[in-house]
């Protein structure tokens, strides 16, 4: 079961429930095509942090790991089904 993502402002935070939801949503037993926007943003982060997960990197790059985040929790509000 996936849920919207939590209002932290800890850039580890933000991106360590990124991370987790990527990988639940990939492994989601109706598949990762249930997913493709949120996929898709979430590579684009990662691409964006080049697998610097430290803490300067991720300030650095807070606004996107934010905007990720809310896309994402919008995302999801609109597609109920796909996270009960």
């Amino acid at each position: 079961m996936l849920v919207c993502l939590g209002a932290h402002h800890d850039p580890h935070v933000i991106h360590k429930e990124l991370q987790e939801l990527d990988g639940a949503m990939k492994a989601d037993p109706k598949g990762p095509g249930r997913f493709p926007e949120p996929i898709q943003k979430i590579a684009e982060l990662n691409k964006t942090l080049a697998g610097d997960s430290s803490f300067e990197n991720l300030k650095k790059h807070e606004k996107l790991l934010v905007g990720t985040r809310d896309f994402i929790n919008t995302w999801m509000q609109g597609h109920p089904d796909d996270y009960r």
